[in-house]
């Protein structure tokens, strides 16, 4: 016959009850019996049942049952008295020579031909420990006998002699030594070292301890399970009421009941059972997965002990066993420092690092964990790191149930402060697209408001660029009334790299250089000619006389440069038969100048003027203006004639050659306002500069990337009638 999900559950809820019991956690059977009204009635009855059998719920752990009851010259290991019903030691002790009605032997009893049974000092939910006398070697030991005597199960046997072996194969001042095991009259037992003195759940009851001691508490027991890890057996029930504490104040590990040796299949559960002490379980242990306990999940218990040594409380606590696993494996522990103000942050750094929820992240053996509380104890750095304010950021951000339900993360209750971050958090998601249009009206406004500061590049000493630039920041100051400053630059080239770098708002530049996505167009300015100069006494008449003879090409960042560059190679002059020298033009007035010189400037340049009328220098005709204008969508043709240099020697047909255009240049975002500033100023009258391209024939241009406002600017532009 097979068991009903009834039944199952029933299983369940009294072995969570027994649990419950063996931890000292049971407040009262009535709350526990609330928790499930469906089936309350039949674990009542089990309830009754195990009363009859020796009180499992009297609610003292087996690591308390090697210690002495109150007396003159010992101090109690108990958290409370002995109920008067699981009082009677009858339960433990041999019946096999009951006689029917005789309630049983009574203490002292003789327990075979070598121990005597003098009084109870401890019981568990499995076993009661008594306090006797071993004959043949005089001395006190703790003798442990299974409860429910005959009646115990296989599990609970199985249980027992873990327990005893697990023991026995240790040998560590630290861990209570284990004599001797066997049955008399079909009862098991196994007799072990007796401790004066409490242990260290009593201790955390009765006083705070100093966060020195509770350093030195559990760095002795990291020691002591370091020997058992080494041995090869992991404990899986580590908590302070398993931590005995002798008259010398000294350490004492006991309980190995839910040992487990390493490499071998001697626990005495499987996976899916949830083994230990809640409070102090390792979140793989408390999730069902007992068989993936490892080394890290006793680390993790010795954190909790330690958490409860400084705090006075267990890491994780919950209403009901159940809640207790279920935030075990889900929530962190809160900050020591938030339950106890002088803690150090090594010290909460080292409780941090063994209470991690990924065994991984913790200690990688218990040796590590007793060198780091060694460290803290002398003063000195520790290994572990803190936690960066990141992580915990986002541990906390974990905990807020709509963050948790998208990252997977089970969230069993959550603090005031995590719903009130939920509320604004849903609040702020619906706001966001009001916030958003408004952000982007804001944002929208300060791009199209006139600076306060404006910033123009100018360009090589004596050059148009810079000239232009003066007369236009002139302009912004006086009809604007804001700063405005020209800075020096070396043409072009230079003027480009700043305007796209922020450090400029308004740059003049060749055609060549207004391209890419960051850059647009402000306004068409003028047609900057090719001049070719050469000396008069240079005997070069024409473009094939050029060749043997260096060629000054302009400054370095110039846009000359790059025009200069290309009018020798569409005449097909190389660097070998034409020298280039790059060189500022003021450099030209010297006597040690080349014999020729490609200038790219403005018609009415005074600076090419004063080359031609006081040092000797005439202009000389590009061949073939038209098909190499052809060839560069940036150049055009263009005549130089008398009107552009009155005092020079000029034919009359002029002189050809080609252009390129000069442009008022800013970046995309640039404010609307000042663009549209610096078209007034430039179309305003009188003319701004000498040769500059009518607001009417820039309105025609086509194709060119605009600034929006200049676009705007230009198509309001009144056409001219014929």
């Amino acid at each position: 016959m097979t068991d009903t999900p009834q039944d199952d559950r029933v299983d369940e809820a009294f072995a969570a009850y027994l649990r419950c019991c063996d931890a000292g956690e049971l407040e009262s059977r009535e709350d526990f019996l609330a928790q499930f009204p469906d089936i309350a009635g039949e674990l009542k009855e089990l309830m009754e049942a195990a009363d009859g059998l020796g009180r499992f719920a009297s609610g003292h752990s087996t690591a308390q049952a090697i210690m002495p009851q109150p007396g003159a010259d010992t101090v109690s290991a108990f958290a409370g008295n002995l109920e008067d019903s699981g009082g009677d030691p009858a339960l433990t002790l041999p019946e096999a020579s009951r006689a029917k009605g005789d309630p049983g032997p009574t203490l002292p009893f003789r327990l075979g031909d070598e121990y005597e049974l003098q009084e109870v000092i401890g019981r568990g939910g499995m076993g009661v420990v008594y306090k006797a006398k071993q004959f043949l070697l005089n001395r006190i030991v703790a003798v442990k006998m299974i409860r429910g005597g005959m009646l115990a199960d296989e599990n609970d046997v199985r249980r027992f002699y873990t327990e005893a072996q697990a023991a026995a194969r240790l040998n560590h001042h630290g861990i209570v030594a284990v004599h001797q095991f066997g049955k008399h009259d079909h009862h098991h037992f196994f007799s072990m070292e007796y401790i004066r003195g409490t242990d260290l759940q009593r201790r955390i009851n009765s006083e705070q301890l100093s966060l020195h001691d509770s350093a030195r508490y559990v760095r002795d027991v990291a020691r002591a399970i370091s020997h058992a890890h080494l041995n090869s057996v992991l404990h899986r029930d580590l908590k302070p009421a398993n931590v005995l504490i002798d008259d010398d104040d000294q350490i004492h590990v006991t309980d190995f009941g839910l040992a487990k040796h390493l490499g071998t299949d001697s626990s005495v559960t499987g996976s899916g059972a949830a083994v230990g002490t809640p409070n102090y379980m390792a979140p793989e242990q408390a999730g069902g997965h007992s068989d993936r306990a490892s080394k890290q999940s006793d680390i993790y218990s010795l954190g909790a002990i330690l958490f409860a040594c400084v705090t006075g409380r267990p890491p994780i606590m919950g209403d009901s066993i159940v809640e207790t696993l279920l935030h075990v494996v889900h929530e962190k522990a809160p900050p020591m420092r938030s339950l106890r103000a002088d803690v150090p942050i090594d010290l909460e750094t080292i409780v941090a690092k063994c209470l991690e929820k990924s065994p991984e992240k913790r200690y990688g053996s218990a040796d590590d964990l007793a060198e780091d509380l060694d460290a803290f104890m002398e003063g000195r750095p520790i290994n572990a790191r803190p936690r960066s304010r990141a992580m915990k950021s986002w541990d906390w951000l974990q905990a807020v149930p709509l963050i948790a339900a998208l990252t997977g993360r089970r969230v069993i209750r959550t603090s005031v402060m995590h719903r009130r971050f939920q509320a604004v958090m849903l609040l702020m998601f619906l706001v966001s697209p009001l916030i958003l249009v408004m952000g982007l009206r804001v944002m929208k406004h300060r791009q199209n408001v006139m600076p306060g500061q404006v910033h123009i590049a100018g360009g090589v000493e004596r050059g148009a660029y810079s000239e232009f630039s003066v007369r236009l920041s002139d302009r912004l100051k006086s009809d604007y009334a804001v700063e405005s400053f020209v800075s020096d630059s070396g043409g072009s080239v230079d003027n480009r790299t700043r305007l796209i770098s922020g450090e400029v708002d308004l740059a003049p530049m060749q055609a060549s250089m207004v391209s890419g996505d960051p850059l647009c167009v402000v306004a068409p300015l003028f047609y900057e000619a090719v001049h070719v100069l050469v000396r008069q006494d240079s005997q070069i008449n024409s473009a094939a006389d050029l060749r043997g003879h260096r060629v000054a090409v302009g400054p370095a960042h110039s846009g000359s440069l790059g025009t200069a560059q290309i009018l020798l190679d569409s005449l097909g002059l190389s660097k070998e038969e034409a020298p280039q020298v790059i060189m500022p033009w003021p450099d030209l007035l010297r006597d040690d100048a080349p014999d020729a010189a490609i200038i790219c400037v403005g018609l009415g340049s005074s600076f090419v003027a004063e080359l031609m009328q006081e040092h000797q220098w005439k202009l000389m005709t590009v061949p073939s203006s038209l098909s190499i204008a052809r060839e560069h969508p940036t150049l055009r043709t263009l005549t130089i004639t008398q009107d552009d240099y009155p005092n020079a020697s000029i034919p009359t047909e002029g002189i050809p050659t080609v252009a390129t255009t000069a442009f008022l240049a800013a970046r995309r975002d640039a404010p609307s306002e000042l663009v549209t500033a610096a078209l007034e100023m430039i179309y305003r009258e009188p003319q701004i500069f000498v040769g500059l391209i009518p607001r009417q024939s820039a309105a025609e241009w086509q194709g060119l990337a605009f600034h929006p406002a200049a676009r705007l600017y230009f198509s309001q532009t009144p056409t001219t009638t014929k």
